[in-house]
């Protein structure tokens, strides 16, 4: 693929607020079915030139992806890896279930630990002070969350002492931008990573979208990533089929129009395309 249009390319990264970087594009897991279908997915994903992979506890996978990285060979030095906490949020759990992660993924770290969902009970303040503790022993290099609304946020950040986190993750795509989420975790400092970017595929057939798409001669999957690309989100799109993986990816040779990226802002209609919760959830 072309090494650069408008500024991006495959390894472009964004610069976290601990002095971190993060690849702006990387390959998702959820839904992936441990064993062979993980693994071949992120073979097939490190083949194809991503070098980001985001996991978690409960995807089930982990021990999957950990034995594809192992298999490709590429220097863990070159990898960025995520993975997320339980739905338990006790110290205790954490530092038990992080162990057991960084095991089946076959590192002794991982470059990003977030808190995947901000629950209810145990108060979030000792969770945090745990991915701190690990950030501060080298067994995480960057640590963030998952799914923080706003007031969840402010509820558990906006105390004297207390550091902001890196990175908020949370569903976003043409369909649902939420410009007032996004700019306050920039205003606050933090990366924003996309996951479900192409909505799972709900509305892909949509004439703004085909326009676009027939003008750059790409596929609507691309023009999705491109736009949240361009918005400088870190995207995370998920596929178990080669052809697609590879098609995620090949988004570097073309740049939308300020045009364009308006018409696809038209599309923000707040689809919620992740509507599932744990117990518990706040």
């Amino acid at each position: 693929m072309p090494e650069k249009i408008g500024g991006l390319t495959a390894h472009s990264t964004l610069t976290l607020n601990d002095g971190g970087a993060i690849p702006m594009l990387g390959f998702g897991v959820f839904q992936i079915a441990s064993g062979d279908a993980c693994e071949n997915a992120v073979s097939e994903a490190l083949a194809a030139g991503y070098r980001h992979i985001d996991t978690a506890w409960i995807y089930r996978n982990e021990a999957s992806v950990g034995k594809a990285i192992a298999r490709s060979g590429i220097p863990r030095k070159d990898l960025y890896l995520t993975t997320k906490t339980p739905f338990d949020l006790s110290p205790e759990k954490i530092r038990a279930e992080f162990a057991q992660s960084l095991e089946k993924l076959q590192t002794d770290y991982v470059d990003l630990y977030l808190i995947h969902w901000p629950m209810a009970d145990p108060p979030l303040q000792g969770a945090w002070e745990t991915l701190q503790a690990l950030k501060a022993d080298g067994r995480c290099r960057s640590i963030g969350v998952s799914n923080f609304t706003i007031r969840r946020f402010e509820e558990a950040f906006l105390k004297p002492g207390v550091p902001i986190p890196a990175v908020n993750q949370f569903e976003a795509h043409v369909f649902n931008f939420d410009t007032k989420l996004v700019d306050y975790c920039r205003a606050k400092g933090m990366v924003v990573e996309a996951y479900s970017p192409l909505a799972r595929g709900q509305k892909m057939a949509h004439p703004v979208l085909d326009k676009i798409a027939a003008a750059h001669g790409k596929s609507n999957a691309q023009v999705m990533i491109r736009f949240l690309l361009q918005k400088s989100v870190v995207v995370l799109p998920k596929s178990v089929t080669p052809s697609r993986i590879r098609e995620n990816i090949n988004v570097f040779d073309f740049e939308l129009t300020d045009e364009q990226m308006r018409a696809l802002e038209g599309l923000n209609e707040g689809l919620v395309i992740q509507d599932w919760r744990p117990q518990n959830y706040y």
